[in-house]
């Protein structure tokens, strides 16, 4: 656990005190807003860990930042891959300093979109989400100015199971990252929840963008406002069906 005086000091002294890049994983980097995530983070100038189903979809972003791409091919719903992918993070840098589960914001869903295909997307992300925080934890814990991004899309955020259930960690990806936010802030780890709705839904306390998104502005959006390490942020789109997954 970090010490007072660390946890005291400005995000700017922080993130100034070393002219390292910074690492930062991103998970679902596959295509879609991860793979934008990830192209706006190299030309900042960070090194990123991609998170990927085949090594062939990083091979672009490998060839145009030699050096600063760390490919993690595997599912990590899957426990032992996703142990292996931490594994290759510590070995490979030791430390990270920012973590983006990139939640099953649905670029790859086929047609037609079932109730059982739903739960099963949000079984495999709230799996993947546990895991990664889990595995994540002691990079960031040495990281500068760490950070964890949870960013859900509207089928994703939906609830496992019956949904007269209460929402808990081990039915709502949600849930899981709110539960998480006491461990994390103890580390000194910041979490922004990045989430999309409609004007018709009830607004919240997060704020509000409202825009017709595609993955390029989604993810010039987000990253514009992480630096100022909000709990929430909301992406508010004019209508449900141009909520993620986005348009091509």
């Amino acid at each position: 656990m970090r010490s007072n005086t660390y946890l005291n000091a400005t995000i700017e002294e922080r993130i100034l005190s070393s002219d390292r890049p910074r690492r930062i994983w991103i998970t679902g980097a596959s295509n879609g807003l991860g793979h934008a995530l990830a192209e706006a983070l190299l030309e900042q100038g960070c090194k990123v860990a991609l998170s990927v189903r085949n090594r062939d979809d990083a091979h672009p972003l490998e060839t145009d930042y030699p050096g600063r791409v760390l490919v993690l091919a595997g599912d990590l719903h899957q426990l032992p891959q996703a142990r292996r992918a931490c594994a290759t993070l510590t070995e490979q840098w030791q430390a990270i300093d920012g973590l983006i589960v990139n939640a099953g914001t649905c670029d790859y869903l086929p047609l037609p979109i079932t109730q059982t295909l739903l739960q099963d997307v949000v079984r495999s992300n709230l799996a993947a989400a546990s895991h990664c925080l889990e595995g994540a934890l002691p990079l960031l814990d040495k990281g500068r100015a760490p950070q964890v991004v949870g960013i859900l899309s509207a089928y994703s955020a939906l609830q496992l199971g019956e949904p007269g259930q209460p929402r808990r960690p081990a039915n709502s990806i949600a849930s899981l990252f709110e539960d998480a936010r006491p461990l994390l802030v103890a580390h000194g780890i910041d979490l922004t929840i990045v989430a999309p709705q409609t004007p018709a839904q009830a607004m919240n306390t997060a704020t509000a963008i409202p825009d017709e998104w595609d993955a390029s502005s989604a993810a010039s959006a987000i990253l514009q406002r992480l630096g100022e390490r909000p709990q929430q942020l909301t992406l508010q789109a004019l209508a449900v069906n141009e909520l993620w997954p986005l348009p091509k």
